[in-house]
């Protein structure tokens, strides 16, 4: 063979067992440890996923910080809103000392004794009421109405006030009663300062200060059976069952620490149930705006929910709630429906899990079957309410528990 055809042969078979090393390397993917790949498919997966956590780390901080900018930018409309709350109060706590000032009302002049019921309310609204509360939602003075007296009956006693639903006859405390003119006014030591109404007729009178609110008389042996059979009598109720949707953002979980009493006096018992957990997706802004008038003390402002144009309201103040939660989010749809509600609770300096972080894991568990934490601080299940977001945020000293409409 001549040097020629040697050197031939030898690069044919150089080029033979290329192609047949090549061919044995190419069955193994790159994620197999036997391919030769592997390390730099490593470094790859490393790299894409280490982005993804900065992006992920980065729009939570840019979320916060809008947040932040958002409320920044209300502050001066909250002050000038707080300003004429508190104008409108001062107003309220002068028309009473005044009234309190003239003869009180004999029983037998006093044409709201006896029991009372919203006009548009009387029936509990079950699943298939959306029309009504539809109607409610074109009418933010009916339901205004609704929320300060509830969907139960209210009952003027010549000392004394109740309210009276489903779960029991519960006494509101002392009352006293003024005629101005041709209105009369209830005037209870505490909660609601001053109520006054206009007679209609011997069984409707109309509360002077929200248009459209109008009250229905209901006789005794009607406001004898809005309490459950077996309730307790007037002057004392039962502990009612806990639902899942007032619960969990008030009451804490036995064993943990007691937080610090809030400084304000408590709502009506119908006034604190009305938290719309259980309306997501399908109440808009005119029933949050309603509810925030009379549960909330401090003015409500409005913003924008961040990178969206969609509208959210934070609301705070409420002595409903556990005087840790700081803040409460309503963020709303492009149509202004409801999608979430976000409470934003304080919690102390340390790393994640914070103990509050545990304490609601625990006292939500009692309401809903929830699976573990996905990560120390991470916990996301689907719950009767929605899906509920529970994170902790060391880096800004607060726990967001949040509710979401299912996708």
């Amino acid at each position: 063979m001549t040097r020629g055809n040697q050197a031939g042969a030898v690069a044919a078979l150089t080029i033979a067992l290329t192609a047949a090393w090549t061919a044995a390397l190419a069955q193994y993917s790159n994620s197999d440890p036997r391919s030769p790949m592997y390390q730099e498919y490593q470094r790859q997966q490393q790299e894409q996923q280490q982005n993804k956590d900065k992006a992920e780390k980065q729009r939570r901080e840019e979320d916060y910080e809008e947040l932040q900018k958002q409320q920044q930018k209300n502050v001066e409309r909250a002050r000038e809103s707080g300003a004429a709350m508190a104008k409108n109060h001062k107003l309220i706590e002068e028309a009473r000392a005044r009234l309190l000032r003239t003869a009180a009302l004999a029983p037998d002049r006093n044409p709201l004794l006896g029991g009372w019921r919203v006009a548009s309310g009387g029936k509990p609204r079950g699943k298939d009421d959306l029309s009504q509360l539809m109607g409610m939602l074109s009418n933010m003075d009916g339901a205004a109405c609704e929320m300060l007296f509830g969907e139960g009956i209210t009952e003027f006693q010549p000392k004394s006030w109740a309210s009276i639903d489903r779960s029991g006859t519960e006494s509101l405390g002392p009352i006293q009663y003024r005629m101005d003119g041709n209105r009369f006014f209830a005037l209870p030591d505490k909660g609601m300062r001053l109520l006054g109404f206009e007679v209609v007729d011997k069984n409707r009178i109309r509360e002077v200060r929200i248009p459209g609110c109008v009250l229905v008389r209901v006789d005794s042996s009607a406001a004898a059976a809005g309490a459950a059979p077996g309730a307790p009598p007037a002057t004392s109720r039962a502990p009612a069952p806990s639902s899942a949707a007032a619960a969990p953002p008030t009451q804490m979980a036995n064993a943990a620490p007691a937080p610090m009493p809030s400084t304000l006096s408590r709502p009506s018992p119908e006034v604190c149930r009305q938290t719309l957990l259980d309306k997501l997706g399908t109440v808009g802004v005119n029933q949050v705006r309603a509810m925030s008038d009379v549960r909330f003390k401090e003015a409500a402002t409005e913003g924008k929910v961040p990178n969206t144009n969609n509208l959210r309201i934070d609301l705070r103040g409420s002595a409903c709630d556990d005087p840790r939660i700081k803040a409460t989010l309503y963020d709303f749809d492009a149509g202004g429906m409801l999608q979430s509600i976000t409470y934003v609770w304080e919690r102390p300096a340390g790393p994640a899990p914070a103990p509050i972080f545990t304490e609601r894991v625990s006292t939500l568990s009692r309401f809903h079957s929830l699976p573990p934490p996905q990560s120390p601080g991470r916990l996301q299940a689907d719950t009767s309410m929605g899906r509920l977001i529970l994170e902790d945020l060391p880096e800004r000293n607060l726990l967001l528990e949040a509710y979401k409409t299912p996708k």
